[in-house]
């Protein structure tokens, strides 16, 4: 039953984040000006949760992923490498800048052993689930 407690509480954890997604993004200290926010979907599976992250043009030493005290930051930057000599643009809809994101973490993941990779523009953090702490108990005659 306690499981089934602390399922439903990462669950809702996971729809409050979900829900400032909709609404205005929150400003860290860091970023001001020029900053950006990438979009970000997370989904559960039977044994972990999973964060994707949508981060075009952005190599692996461009993020930084940090656990810190239940909290999984990522950070980045997508830098302006164009030089606009002539150019006139009539439309920039790509972001630039850095970026930071942060997730509160609940009891049920297992920090030790959260990996991260990214292919095609996409970040796919893996959060895996701590072992559940319940064993069913045979009662013999």
């Amino acid at each position: 039953m306690a499981t089934m407690k602390r399922l439903l509480a990462d669950l809702a954890a996971i729809e409050r984040q979900l829900g400032e997604l909709g609404g205005a993004q929150q400003m860290s200290a860091e970023q001001g000006p020029g900053t950006w926010a990438p979009a970000v979907d997370i989904f559960e599976t039977e044994t972990e949760f999973v964060l994707t992250a949508e981060v075009p043009g952005l190599g692996s030493d461009d993020i930084e992923i940090q656990v810190v005290e239940r909290n999984l930051i990522l950070r980045g930057e997508r830098k302006w490498e164009r030089e606009a000599h002539a150019e006139h643009f009539h439309r920039l809809e790509s972001a630039y800048g850095k970026f930071e994101r942060t997730f509160n973490l609940s009891e049920g993941i297992d920090i030790e052993r959260i990996s991260a990779d990214l292919s095609d523009g996409v970040l796919r953090v893996a959060l895996p689930k701590r072992a559940s702490g319940s064993k069913q108990i045979e009662v013999k005659s």
